[in-house]
């Protein structure tokens, strides 16, 4: 799998912009390759932010003040070798004065000598106190006590100030920005597994390991062990609900949505993976069917798509349908003869971006309401 700068990757947002994801879908866009990877980016942005408090935690408060006294060390003895320099251009201009006055006047080119000397003298001193000038205003001034304890007290209280309502998210990513030059994301193929490595400004690289949430068990890199773990456990003649709570215990955690397991997971991934079989099946209730009439899961299992969305459809009124009712149980039944299955094969087939909702029928066609 390659890797994915984020700050060059594509943030998608939906749920009214609640919900983010990390995208690296440039190959795809531009050269029609397969798609790279896709992260949410809750867990990614949760590990930087703790990163980052961390780098501004007391204890890197502490080393910066500590390296601020180690400055101005440096910054004193730097004093000390100008005020040296600038002493002995003094005491230069002062010998020259003393040699160019104590020459006799008849001795006019020893005297024109001297005073060039002289000159010079002034002249390199004057050089080394514009110079030394120039210096001292660049040179930034050292927090005073009163800083230094404000820096301290403001360290203590970062994660709250982090967190605060406050703070705005520009402000967090500015304080991103300024500590971290980017960041290289890679998920190990199509696991739970993320591989993160974060580019510091000033040359330091840290490697670190996250967990994303994944659509499906299967995915999982623990899945084999964790199945066969639920087996064991299931042979032993443990109930799921005792199974779920073994392996919460022991730190197996599921795909998404959830820490922990319950007994109706654990059910159901015993039965996917083939360790416990059904053993006995509800009889389906009789229903009297007119011609054409399936049930939203046949249909949906004849044209290939999510249960969910057929059901929308019918809901929307893009197929007629009828209620019916076995008994105390209520159900569905959609119309579709062989055309409107074919039709709505074709739509389905069709890439995302020009897939379009099946045309109303006549029984829907004067009610605007099921359009939204």
């Amino acid at each position: 799998m390659r890797q994915a700068k984020i700050s060059s990757g594509v943030a998608q947002y939906n749920n009214n912009g609640h919900a983010a994801r990390y995208v690296c879908s440039q190959m795809q866009s531009c050269y029609g390759e397969a798609f790279c990877q896709s992260l949410t980016a809750a867990p990614l942005d949760a590990l930087v932010s703790g990163l980052v408090l961390k780098a501004l935690g007391p204890a890197a408060i502490e080393a910066s003040l500590a390296l601020a006294g180690t400055l101005d060390a440096e910054r004193a003895a730097l004093d000390r070798h100008w005020r040296q320099r600038l002493e002995r251009a003094a005491y230069e201009v002062e010998r020259a004065r003393r040699q160019y006055a104590a020459v006799e006047p008849e001795n006019r080119l020893v005297a024109r000598t001297l005073e060039g000397d002289w000159e010079k003298a002034l002249t390199e001193q004057a050089r080394l106190e514009a110079e030394h000038e120039r210096a001292r205003r660049a040179r930034k001034e050292a927090p005073s006590a009163a800083e230094l304890a404000a820096i301290r007290d403001l360290s203590k209280d970062l994660p709250a100030l982090w967190r605060a309502e406050t703070t705005t998210q520009a402000e967090r990513q500015t304080i991103v920005r300024l500590l971290v030059e980017r960041v290289l994301v890679e998920v190990v193929g199509a696991t739970e597994k993320v591989r993160v490595e974060c580019h510091w400004h000033g040359g330091v690289r840290t490697a670190h390991a996250l967990t994303r949430p994944v659509a499906r068990v299967a995915s999982l890199s623990t899945y084999a062990a964790l199945t066969g773990r639920a087996a064991e456990l299931r042979r032993e003649g443990l109930e799921c609900a005792r199974i779920a709570e073994i392996l919460n215990a022991e730190g197996w955690r599921p795909a998404k949505r959830r820490d922990t397991f319950t007994a109706q997971m654990v059910h159901h991934l015993l039965l996917r993976s083939g360790a416990e079989t059904i053993k006995y099946r509800r009889r389906p209730p009789h229903i009297e069917r007119l011609e054409n009439e399936w049930t939203i899961r046949e249909l949906a299992e004849e044209i290939g798509m999510p249960q969910p969305t057929l059901y929308t459809w019918v809901q929307k009124g893009r197929l007629s349908c009828r209620n019916v009712r076995s008994g105390s149980k209520r159900g569905v039944l959609v119309r579709a003869d062989p055309e409107t299955v074919a039709s709505l094969k074709a739509i389905r087939s069709m890439p995302p971006p020009w897939r379009r909702l099946p045309p109303r029928t006549a029984d829907n066609a004067a009610d605007p309401a099921t359009d939204s």
